[in-house]
């Protein structure tokens, strides 16, 4: 950055912004890239979940978090006589949205034994 601003024609305040841009920009983009969520990672590099498919199965048998939520379903249906919902999931486990409502389809679908895990 030093380089850049040392390499601006003048010494104002519109040159060096030009000049000190770039590796400010480049900064910004990589600390986005590692603060971004893991499960988003793995979406955009074409590593989703297919739980359809034989694949996304054994990636549902993997998952760590797919036993908590079986576990927090369990004690949900005890308490209350009624599945787990998604947004109660979320919050005991503290994952996102997206997240919550797949592991909720597959703990109701391995309860129904349509997925086993």
């Amino acid at each position: 950055m030093a380089a850049n601003i040392a390499a601006a024609p003048v010494l104002a305040w519109k040159p060096v912004l030009v000049a000190g841009w770039p590796p400010v920009a480049l900064l910004l983009s990589v600390e986005l890239l590692a603060h971004r969520p893991a499960g988003q990672a793995q979406t955009e590099s074409g590593g989703g979940d297919d739980t359809e498919g034989g694949v996304g199965r054994d990636r549902a048998r993997d998952d760590p978090l797919l036993e908590r939520a079986r576990r927090v379903d369990a004690r949900h249906r005890e308490l209350h006589q009624r599945p787990v919902s998604a947004e109660s999931l979320r919050r005991e486990l503290r994952i996102g949205a997206d997240r919550s409502r797949q592991l909720v389809a597959l703990v109701r679908a391995s309860r129904n034994g349509s997925v086993r895990g």
